[in-house]
């Protein structure tokens, strides 16, 4: 299965479970369709076959598909669906018996919650055999939120980095934004690109610090050459997306610093839209939002407001957001679709959508900013001079200062 959203992958696995059958063909497909035809829910084999990846291209699911599966499994809905979902997608092997020793949620929590580093490297060696996209990511998410608060942080983060399944879990899947002591930063660089020989992911470790380096000490990072040397070698048609963000965010950093964004601006966002028009709207996103606040760090505020393409296709974004797909990536070009909608003063009546926390811990800090910044836009009287005083403090303590450059007259 291809699918973006541990929603989604965890209503699939519900699904084949109900039913008792995987689906991995076009038979299968009809099969289910059938089952599900006799509950007077009605889905077509072919639409079926392309939510589980059989039909090529994966694409999500209309909303009333996914409001169809969702009855049949005893919810209200597809949104009825996601509020009871947990943090920990279904799966029924989630409580093992002693008939069954394959990888444990319930296991790795124990044995972090215990810092039991010897269960710990048996706990994450059973994981390589785990091919379920949604017990990984949730995986991740457990490893993370236990990193963040752990006493003997050093020592897990050491461990992580002695293994595939650990860069995997910790490095590549659950990406810590928020660093806070620079803790994550330091991870990367001292333990996991010792271990890394993926000329691709090395890039990773110098885009996050120096976006980290940009954003919360405002100056160019170091690593900035071995950036320039690195990305020489490399092709951005082979990059993912969230590489290739980080790589053009990474670029208008350095002409920022250097001074010479002036005269580069153009030529970044020329390149952003067309290296955007092969992705997908939850990708473009990301591309997006990167290479907008790198570019708001250092007041290009009007410029952006101002060059239509650009715009056209973040209104897209907007106007086509989907629940399953809200992202921090989203959550900002929202912010910024409003700002700008306001300093054309617009008469466009736009609901904004929330995040929900669970999933957004690892990016708790730009989340919060940009729900503080939001309320100040729509806030009046006592309620907004409290947001206007309290916010400069905040943006600027959590390292988001392109929320300031955007509010900023």
């Amino acid at each position: 299965m291809n699918q973006q959203s541990p929603y989604l992958n965890a209503l699939c696995n519900q699904l084949e479970t109900q039913l008792g059958f995987k689906i991995k063909n076009i038979a299968n497909a009809g099969k289910c369709s059938e089952v599900l035809a006799l509950e007077k829910l009605f889905i077509s084999p072919h639409t079926i076959a392309r939510m589980y990846g059989v039909v090529k291209p994966f694409r999500t699911p209309y909303k009333d598909t996914l409001n169809v599966v969702a009855r049949y499994l005893n919810y209200d809905d597809w949104e009825d669906f996601c509020n009871n979902l947990t943090n920990v997608p279904f799966d029924p092997n989630y409580f093992l018996t002693e008939a069954s020793d394959g990888f444990s949620l319930a296991v790795l929590q124990l044995a972090l919650a215990n810092e039991d580093f010897e269960a710990l490297q048996l706990v994450l060696e059973k994981a390589k055999e785990n091919e379920n996209e949604a017990i990984l990511f949730t995986a991740a998410e457990l490893i993370g939120a236990y990193v963040r608060k752990s006493k003997k942080q050093k020592e897990l983060l050491q461990l992580l980095a002695d293994s595939s399944i650990g860069h995997l879990f910790f490095y590549e899947c659950y990406v810590d934004e928020d660093n806070e002591k620079n803790y994550f930063s330091n991870a990367l660089i001292n333990y996991y690109l010792p271990k890394v020989t993926n000329d691709y992911k090395k890039l990773y470790v110098y885009c996050f610090v120096m976006s980290q380096t940009a954003h919360k000490e405002q100056r160019l990072s170091t690593y900035h050459k071995e950036f320039q040397n690195l990305t020489a070698q490399l092709d951005k048609k082979n990059c993912h997306f969230h590489e290739l963000s980080r790589w053009i965010e990474c670029l208008i950093l350095i002409d920022g610093y250097n001074g010479v964004l002036q005269n580069s601006w153009k030529l970044h966002l020329a390149e952003l839209i067309d290296l955007s028009t092969s992705l997908e709207l939850n990708e473009k996103a990301w591309l997006f939002s990167r290479s907008l606040k790198a570019m708001l760090l250092f007041g290009f505020k009007e410029e952006l407001f101002n060059y239509n393409e650009l715009n056209e296709s973040i209104d897209t974004l907007i106007k086509n957001q989907k629940k399953e797909f809200h992202s921090i990536a989203l959550y900002v070009l929202q912010l910024y679709w409003i700002s700008k909608s306001m300093y054309f003063e617009s008469k466009i009546i736009y609901n904004p959508f929330r995040i929900h926390n669970i999933l957004f811990q690892n990016e708790s800090n730009e989340k919060t900013a940009i729900e503080f910044a939001v309320s100040s836009l729509f806030a009046t009287g006592e309620n907004k001079n409290i947001l206007a005083s309290n916010l400069e403090g905040y943006c600027e303590e959590k390292g988001v200062n392109w929320v300031l450059r955007l509010l900023q007259d």
